[in-house]
């Protein structure tokens, strides 16, 4: 099974990235043929990456280069309908393509997946820790940065940052913290915060005041500590599911 799955991802990787340079992206926007082309290219990838279980595997060969069609004009459709979120775009499209392959894999191997329980504790657990990173302690760090928010202090410092940059940051060291303390690779914390450090020392030397550097401070001391106390009740948890 593993063997089958990772020759559907290279064949995908080849399709949608070694053998589609930015031109033809950019082109099969305006034109048909090049989607077209495209889709034919990944077919071929698809070909020659199963060409000795071609008879036991074209039905998943032909179902992945008509979703891959779909789903790329369905793409095309959101950047025309919002140029401005490429990301978003790209992103969705990854992951549908990825779902593709994940149906699939059920096709072939139904047996395997019966025996799969989605809805274990240890899934659930490993769910719920994701969505309090994503949605919750995001909620729960403006909700505390409420107060100073108005401050003129800092209203003229949020217009010269990008646009949610902080809440994506934010995200993501909270994420490789508690990715960090489930591989008790505690020192990749320290190794996180010296970085950030570094780079937020232009901000607290060029500030005026202490206000900003007291603010950048307790943004950084409080994420870190809610993403090593959920990394710490996530470990121990497992633990006692075990």
């Amino acid at each position: 099974m593993l063997s089958i799955l990772l020759q559907f991802l290279l064949a995908h990787v080849l399709g949608d990235f070694v053998l589609q340079p930015k031109s033809l992206v950019e082109k099969r926007k305006v034109h048909i043929q090049y989607l077209l082309l495209h889709v034919a290219i990944h077919t071929i990838a698809l070909l020659l990456v199963f060409a000795q279980t071609l008879t036991i595997h074209w039905q998943g060969i032909l179902f992945i280069v008509a979703t891959h069609l779909a789903i790329d004009s369905l793409k095309i459709w959101y950047e025309q309908k919002w140029p401005t979120k490429p990301f978003r775009a790209f992103v969705i499209d990854q992951l549908l393509h990825l779902l593709m392959i994940g149906v699939v894999m059920i096709f072939y191997y139904p047996a395997y997946f019966q025996q799969v329980e989605l809805w274990s504790p240890t899934n659930l657990l490993y769910l719920l820790t994701l969505l309090v990173l994503l949605f919750v302690t995001p909620i729960i760090m403006r909700v505390f940065f409420s107060r100073w928010d108005q401050e003129q202090a800092f209203i003229g410092k949020k217009m010269e940052t990008l646009l949610d940059a902080g809440l994506l940051i934010g995200i993501l060291e909270r994420l490789m913290i508690v990715i960090f303390v489930q591989l008790n690779f505690l020192s990749g914390i320290g190794f996180l915060l010296a970085a950030k450090s570094i780079f937020r020392f232009g901000d607290l030397t060029n500030a005026k005041n202490t206000k900003f550097t007291e603010y950048i401070l307790l943004g950084t001391f409080l994420s870190f500590g809610i993403a090593i106390l959920l990394g710490v009740l996530l470990k121990f948890t497992r633990a006692a599911l075990v």
